[in-house]
């Protein structure tokens, strides 16, 4: 199968991408790599797997769509994971 990941140089974007890639699904992740630790856990997906997934550097909030078309081409499922990084309320 083939998986697109948006968000997916996050913690569990990444820890999700490793365990599909080790059996043996096709992984592509969509990121805007603005979290602080994002490009290590890509460094970490590289060194453990290689050249067996793909990446997009896209924002979802700035929604470039030919890179979404390019992203979404013949993928079975979405996992969206993509989220604001710090969440703020008032009361």
């Amino acid at each position: 199968m083939k998986y697109l990941i948006t968000g997916g140089a996050g913690f569990i974007g990444s820890n999700l991408a490793n365990t599909l890639i080790a059996r043996g699904d096709k992984v592509v992740i969509y990121d805007n790599f603005i979290r602080r630790g994002g490009k290590s856990n890509i460094a970490w997906l590289k060194k453990t797997h290689r050249d067996k997934f793909s990446i997009i550097n896209g924002s979802l909030q700035q929604l470039d769509q030919k890179k979404m078309i390019r992203a979404i081409k013949n993928v079975d499922v979405v996992v969206h994971l993509a989220a604001q990084v710090a969440v703020t309320t008032s009361v």
